[in-house]
């Protein structure tokens, strides 16, 4: 080849092992113009496009990948929270607590607000903890899983929220023994709280949606779809991050988000909501922003006995009173929720754990492949209970099955909710996989971490990693139903390729043309123990051909 007739190559990655965003392949090494992919091949081939300008990276026998896409992540909130009070990385309640206490002395806000506290840790927080902490500003701190809010007194006091309050509907307000609120508030009763806190500012925000795009490079994540656009549970709405950050530049980053549905909606209400998100839907197309899919949470989560199930909670569990829980809409609702959303061109993305959600939501999905004919690809998030018969519904209706695979491992806590029996079935990813569902993964950070390669350790394992370093465990951990276990090309393929088709349109592979997104790792995942997968980190992440992070050695 002559020099007029080559691309001028910005990158090379040689040294690696190309896993293309399907298959794992023969291949070594690939080159990068102008943002794209221009070769794929081996070492020789794609250094022939060289010169004195181009980057040269070396794999050192990682693979080299698509970049992995995020297709369920709260990433501007979780940004927001890692510069508040983040208390996600706490072990103990004691160092909870102090991570509480250091927030408040560090800023002189009158609303000490942040979250990722652990129901591991906690049997139930109080606002008796909080007060002898900070008694006379507002506390108002959410789980790590965002649907329960832990407040002191003086929050509860400025809210008015005390014994007389009605708990709202799909909402708890936990009392003592005296019948006072003990600071524990799930699902709708949240907001209750949530709706008095001042929302971030813009310059917050924006900051918070730049500070999680940095810790995702790290991790390997090049893309994502934003799960909640919206004002939810306190927050404020992170569109106009986005919107500042797509026209400033300074978001490369492949991003897409969903429209909130918030709970409780009426069919009668849902044709002015569909006539609102046309037109957000164009006015955020024009500036580059896609968010043609429509966010509802369907029902809650078996830990706070608010998802929807078939049978009962247990009845000596966390859940003896809650009965099969409940939807966040009625049924006519949601009908004409997916109906009429699905006829006006939106996705719907839904938040469903218990399997009594799982079967009215494939019902109206159904019901609207009916009345409008094929249309745009559905994707349900979470997935924890289904049953087997439903499982196989998916594939022919067209729903992607959006899969938090770090989940999928034995959980006492869920166990005490639905017993041990229903919590063995939880997460079927081989049945949906089996009945012909499209596969893609997200991580629901802040719910849980946002690092691909724990999630791909478990959806292979069913098993929870031991940390990295560790000394192997004398007894192999517990595992979630084997036989449900993804492959190694599954996991990979779901949280690349997969992903990137669902919430992208596309793109997500490592071809000739495609928008150079990719991903080096430390060790090829294929030439390790599965048990081992664990062991696998990013070392180099590329964004639209710009190596974004090099993990230090």
């Amino acid at each position: 080849m002559n020099g007029s007739d080559r691309p001028t190559t910005d990158l090379c990655i040689i040294g690696g092992r190309v896993f293309d965003g399907r298959v794992r392949t023969e291949q070594t090494a690939v080159a990068v113009a102008g943002g794209r992919i221009v070769r794929v091949g081996d070492d020789a081939h794609v250094l022939e496009l060289s010169d004195a300008g181009t980057r040269v990276v070396d794999a050192a026998g990682g693979a080299i990948l698509p970049g992995f896409v995020d297709a369920h992540a709260h990433a501007a909130f979780a940004g927001v929270e890692r510069l508040s009070c983040d208390l996600t990385g706490a072990r103990s309640v004691e160092e909870t607590l102090e991570l509480v206490a250091r927030a408040a002395a560090s800023t002189d806000e009158e609303w000490i607000t942040g979250g990722g506290w652990s129901h591991e840790l906690f049997a139930h927080p109080t606002r008796q903890m909080l007060d002898s902490i900070v008694p006379d500003r507002p506390v108002a701190l959410s789980d790590a899983g965002h649907h329960t809010l832990w407040v002191n007194s003086r929050a509860l006091e400025l809210t008015g929220v005390d014994r007389d309050t009605p708990a709202p509907p799909n909402g708890h307000i936990h009392l003592d023994e005296a019948g006072e609120p003990t600071g524990y508030l799930n699902e709708t009763a949240a907001e209750l709280v949530g709706r008095h806190i001042p929302g971030a500012s813009e310059e917050t925000v924006y900051a918070g949606l730049l500070n999680a795009q940095e810790h995702l490079w790290t991790l390997g994540v090049t893309g994502w779809h934003e799960a909640i656009l919206g004002e939810y549970n306190g927050k404020a709405d992170c569109t106009g991050a986005y919107l500042r950050g797509l026209a400033s530049g300074e978001l490369p980053s492949r991003v897409s988000g969903a429209l909130w549905i918030a709970p409780g909606l009426r069919a009668e209400d849902v044709p002015a909501l569909v006539e609102r998100f046309v037109r957000l839907r164009a006015a955020n197309a024009a500036a580059g922003f896609d968010t043609s899919t429509a966010k509802a949470m369907i029902d809650g989560v078996p830990h706070g006995a608010t998802a929807a199930l078939l049978e009962p909670y247990c009845e000596h569990g966390p859940g003896a009173h809650a009965g099969t829980g409940e939807l966040h809409f009625d049924e006519a609702a949601i009908r004409a929720l997916v109906r009429q959303l699905d006829a006006a061109g939106f996705a719907l993305h839904l938040h469903i754990m218990g399997d009594r959600g799982i079967r009215v939501a494939l019902d109206a999905i159904e019901a609207a492949r009916v009345a409008n004919g094929a249309g745009p690809r559905h994707h349900i998030a979470h997935l924890s209970m289904v049953q087997p018969e439903d499982a196989r519904r998916f594939g022919p209706l067209g729903i992607t099955a959006n899969m938090q695979a770090l989940w999928a491992s034995p959980d006492p806590g869920l166990a005490a909710a639905i017993g041990e029996e229903r919590m063995q079935r939880s997460y079927p990813f081989r049945s949906l996989a089996d009945g012909g569902a499209e596969l893609a993964m997200g991580s629901d950070w802040p719910v849980s971490s946002a690092d691909p390669w724990l999630a791909i350790h478990v959806a292979v394992n069913r098993s929870l990693p031991a940390a990295p370093g560790a000394p192997a465990p004398d007894v192999p951990p517990p595992v979630l139903d084997a036989a449900q276990a993804l492959t190694l090309v599954e996991a990979l393929a779901a949280y690349t390729g997969g992903s990137a088709a669902l919430v992208l349109g596309g793109g997500g592979r490592v071809r000739v043309g495609e928008r150079a997104d990719l991903v080096v790792s430390t060790v090829d995942p294929f030439e390790v123990p599965a048990e081992r997968l664990i062991s696998v980190e990013t070392s180099v992440t590329v964004v639209a051909g710009e190596v974004r992070y090099v993990r230090a050695s």
